[in-house]
């Protein structure tokens, strides 16, 4: 499925793509697939809010990693009720590398959660604070698209990218497609 021509096509044609409901409504009869709607729903985002959180300094952004990255035969980190699982750095899984690379470019707020509510806890504390002014959430699609409706109703530029395996436990991502968000916006800052 070519999500970038449907995402284009649909702009072209002047269709609200606000919401999950106004995709849905835009592209009844021609995706039934939940998930494939939900995938259309983050690109479109992605794409809505890539120059505005480009041009967010990235110590303003916040990462939040999910929990279930995690090996969860190996994993020496910590809970946290106030940031989440704080990262021993064992080296069992993609969390470390991510955390490093974040923290190399100048991130200042890297999170792992084990769900949504503790990203708006933290979201709400940030933005309240101006400390966080955008953010960049890994997770499933349906975790992603919960997460942009309420981002985008707090006006917060966003980037979501997906997980390439989901279940909760041991699940993958893309670490280079998540290296290259959180690169967004760096060069030109240089």
């Amino acid at each position: 499925m070519d999500i970038e021509g449907i995402i284009s096509r649909l702009l072209a044609l002047g269709a609200d793509l606000s919401t999950r409901g106004a995709v849905k409504k835009a592209l009844k009869g021609i995706v039934e697939d939940d998930e494939a709607l939900d995938q259309i729903y983050v690109a479109i985002k992605n794409r809505a809010y890539r120059e505005a959180f480009s041009r967010v300094p990235v110590n303003k952004r916040a990462v939040f990693l999910p929990a279930c990255l995690r090996n969860s035969q190996k994993c020496k980190a910590e809970m946290t009720p106030e940031a989440g699982y704080v990262c021993k750095r064992c080296g069992a899984c993609v969390i470390k590398d991510l955390v490093e690379f974040a923290e190399k470019l100048g991130y200042k707020h890297i999170y792992v959660v084990p769900g949504g509510s503790l990203v708006m806890k933290i979201i709400k504390r940030g933005l309240k604070n101006r400390e966080i002014l955008a953010a960049l959430g890994v997770a499933c699609t349906a975790e992603l698209v919960e997460a942009s409706e309420k981002l985008s109703i707090l006006g917060l530029p966003q980037q979501g990218v997906p997980l390439l395996k989901t279940g909760c436990v041991d699940t993958l991502v893309d670490k280079e497609e998540v290296m290259r968000v959180l690169e967004l916006g760096v060069d030109e800052k240089k």
